[in-house]
C-alpha cells in the first residue's frame, strides 16, 4: 500500500516493496510496539532505541557534521544520540 498520493513503483526490490515486507514483519513477529498499525509510518518496534543508540558505533555518524532526524517516536534514541555529540551552542 502506497502513501497517499503516492503510487507503488514497480520493480521486483523498489523502497515500497522493502517497506511492505518490513511493516508486514514486524506485525506478524510482535516486533511492532504502538502506534500500530506500522504500515504506512516510520514504525515503532521493540528495540529502537537500542538500534538508535548505536548510531554513535558508525564512523558516518561520528564524521557528520549535521544530522536530520525526523520526530518519529522510534527515533528518539537518534535525537539523543545526535544531541549528546553535539558541541555546546555557541553565540
Amino acid at each position: 500500500m502506497a502513501a497517499p498520493g503516492r503510487a507503488l513503483p514497480s520493480g521486483p526490490s523498489s523502497k515500497w516493496d522493502i517497506r511492505e515486507k518490513v511493516w508486514e514483519h514486524l506485525e506478524a513477529s510482535g516486533l511492532a510496539e504502538f502506534p500500530r498499525p506500522v504500515r504506512g509510518r516510520i514504525p515503532n518496534f521493540k528495540g529502537s532505541l537500542q538500534a538508535c543508540c548505536s548510531l554513535r558505533e558508525l564512523d558516518a555518524f561520528s564524521r557528520a557534521r549535521e544530522v536530520k532526524v525526523d520526530p518519529d517516536k522510534p527515533l528518539e534514541g537518534a535525537r539523543l544520540a545526535a544531541l549528546q555529540v553535539t558541541a555546546p551552542w555557541q553565540p
